[in-house]
């Protein structure tokens, strides 16, 4: 019986990707099917209610031909996709004024792109490929940047902090840290956001803008809400702004905590069942530490050396394989009869001038 579990389980190991990929499937056919039934009897009603609004106008005003007004209401139709109010000609709202020109650029390089507003000229167009095909790498270059500037502050230092003073294992620091700094993205970007759009747009519910912030920060931006376009001039341009700065620093927080969780073991060791043990065999060293050959440590001081080391309740399995540098607090601990040979050695690198006392003569 074990040897028919073990078995098992071992044919799953293997064939992991491919579970994985057709569970993947399956989960899009059901996704497809979930919404075909909720939204098709929306959209059967809809479509029953504008037939019976054309009737009704048609009846009203017999001098109107069917086909003028269909002609019409395409046309109608065809320039609010483009985002001209067109039913509001009267006033001098622009959709490429200098502010929605900067709105209309940040949600295109963070690939979000409401499609309200878009290019109507082929001048526009091809401007807008050549400037993307630039800034959309950019962009992600520069967030990836700052990610890695925010992760040694947000991430590392909370999860060192707990492992040094509340004597947390270094798994379950990251996994508090990873909880913590998830709750604090979660309630920053997303429920305050959406509160302050429900007193914003006073139509909107407060399902209605979280589903908003949910579109907007995953960079899927359909484009069926947006805040401002019923209001005045000037509350949209102001809200356009908000919302440019909001997409900026909503994605930054994202990838922090991404990043975050990337880095926890479990991550890890799910990613090596899916794609093979192969995978990240070298996730947690840093990039000083990774050479081509020789002494990983030659040129640098003693002194730096000692900064890379954790205290001893902190220290890690995989730093006893590296005895190459040992902290003070060690050698203290452990004292000079219970080190071995190598750990000697390496402290003597660490410290030319500490040598052993010399044997006493009269012992």
């Amino acid at each position: 019986m074990a040897h028919s579990i073990e078995s098992f389980l071992t044919f799953c190991r293997y064939h992991a990707f491919t579970f994985l990929t057709i569970a993947y499937v399956l989960y899009i056919i059901t996704g497809g099917v979930i919404f075909m039934l909720l939204e098709q009897p929306e959209e059967d009603l809809l479509d029953a209610e504008v037939h019976e609004f054309v009737g009704r106008f048609l009846e009203d005003h017999k001098c109107v031909q069917e086909r003028s007004l269909r002609n019409l209401l395409r046309k109608v139709l065809f320039t609010d996709r483009r985002g001209i109010a067109v039913l509001k000609s009267e006033s001098n709202e622009y959709n490429f004024d200098f502010t929605s020109s900067l709105f209309f650029i940040i949600t295109f390089l963070t690939t979000t792109g409401y499609g309200v507003t878009v290019p109507l000229s082929d001048e526009g167009r091809a401007f807008c490929m050549l400037y993307c095909l630039v800034g959309i790498p950019l962009t992600f270059f520069l967030f990836s940047s700052i990610t890695d500037a925010l992760l040694p502050w947000v991430t590392h230092a909370p999860i060192r902090y707990l492992q040094i003073y509340w004597g947390l294992s270094h798994n379950r620091a990251a996994l508090l840290c990873c909880g913590g700094l998830a709750a604090c993205t979660a309630t920053l970007f997303f429920v305050l956001p959406a509160i302050t759009l429900c007193l914003v747009e006073r139509k909107w519910t407060f399902l209605q803008s979280l589903y908003y912030c949910f579109i907007s920060l995953s960079t899927i931006g359909l484009g069926d809400y947006l805040p401002g376009r019923v209001q005045s001039q000037s509350m949209r341009l102001g809200l356009e702004f908000a919302t440019s700065c909001y997409l900026v620093l909503g994605l930054v927080a994202l990838l922090v905590v991404l990043e975050s969780f990337w880095e926890l073991q479990q991550v890890q060791a799910l990613l090596r069942v899916f794609a093979g043990p192969h995978v990240r065999e070298i996730k947690g060293l840093c990039l000083d530490e990774m050479v081509l050959g020789g002494d990983p440590w030659a040129g640098v001081s003693p002194v730096d050396r000692l900064q890379y080391m954790c205290p001893i309740s902190t220290i890690s399995p995989h730093l006893s394989d590296a005895p190459t540098a040992i902290s003070a607090e060690e050698r203290f601990i452990l004292g000079p009869l219970q080190m071995s040979s190598s750990e000697k050695a390496a402290s003597l690198s660490l410290h030319p001038d500490t040598s052993p006392d010399p044997p006493d003569q009269n012992s």
